[in-house]
């Protein structure tokens, strides 16, 4: 589950909202949190889109903070920069990261 982000704190988009003509990346501010089940994810209502008057609803896994937008962009200049074979080892190292933490997460 996501960290829950305080009211009026800033966001970013962590993918595209179509029907809003929003892009992954942009900023708004969060202005209302809902808790929801546990089986259901929480949503958050944000403003400040460079579109006035206007409220979008999203899934706590929509958005993330403007740290980590930062560092999966620094992560996403590194890559630019590895050779074929490189990223070749690199997709295998996460596949294995990924497969350890979802078996850490079942038997927890």
């Amino acid at each position: 589950m996501s960290t829950q982000h305080s009211l009026f704190s800033q966001v970013v988009l962590a993918e595209d909202i179509p029907e809003h003509h929003l892009k992954r990346g942009d900023r708004a501010t969060v202005v209302e949190y809902y808790a929801m089940p546990d089986d259901e994810e929480d949503g958050y209502s944000l403003e400040g889109f460079d579109v006035p008057n206007i409220t979008v609803e999203v899934a706590a896994s929509q958005i993330m903070s403007p740290q980590q937008w930062q560092q999966q962009q620094a992560i996403l200049q590194k890559l630019g920069q590895l050779s074929a074979p490189k990223l070749l080892q690199l997709e295998e190292f996460l596949d294995f990261l990924i497969q350890k933490e979802s078996s850490g997460k079942k038997s927890a």
